[in-house]
């Protein structure tokens, strides 16, 4: 029954969390991660339903999660921020305080609840920000016809030849994405 009422509750934290999200975008670890994240909401919810512990404890459980499942560390406390989040309703939850609880998941912030979506439906990864920048988006379809644009908006001159445009600056591997905290210590 505990476990009937909390699993909705993890699904909700784990849809809000960008890191996990990320992970599973850009197909960190084995194919299949959506279901790999579904399958880890299952297991923290009955990890936490199921044993008595405390916040530390569950954070080593999620970032050992995100590290074995989706190869992805966390250098933004964002594992330790999810387990006190988890555990809190979970009191509350267990305490039968349901107005407070119905009171603090509907303060959460409103996402998309990705997690029960097939991901292939959803926005490509590299496809984010405003559709009519094309920075944001890459294409396959190349048109000589076009002139291209350098950095500054200027159209290149069509006697030059073409240059391969110059690979992002990347803090660590390529396919690796970095999150970190915004708060400043």
């Amino acid at each position: 029954m505990l476990y009937d009422d909390f699993k909705p509750i993890v699904d909700l934290v784990l849809n809000n969390w960008t890191a996990l999200q990320l992970a599973v975008e850009h197909g960190m670890g084995a194919p299949g991660g959506e279901k790999t994240a579904q399958l880890m909401a299952v297991y923290i919810a009955r990890y936490c339903v199921e044993n008595v512990v405390d916040r530390d404890e569950l954070a080593e459980v999620i970032e050992d999660l995100m590290d074995e499942e989706f190869e992805t560390v966390c250098h933004d406390d964002s594992p330790r921020e999810i387990a006190i989040l988890l555990l809190q309703f979970l009191t509350l939850l267990k305490e039968g305080r349901h107005d407070e609880l119905r009171a603090r998941l509907d303060a959460m912030p409103k996402c998309q609840k990705w997690l029960s979506q097939p991901i292939h439906e959803s926005v490509p990864p590299q496809c984010h920000g405003n559709p009519d920048d094309d920075s944001t988006c890459s294409s396959d379809d190349d048109d000589d016809d076009v002139p291209d644009n350098n950095m500054n908006g200027a159209a290149a001159s069509s006697s030059k030849p073409k240059q391969e445009p110059e690979p992002m600056d990347e803090d660590g591997d390529p396919g690796w994405t970095v999150v970190r905290s915004r708060r400043r210590h």
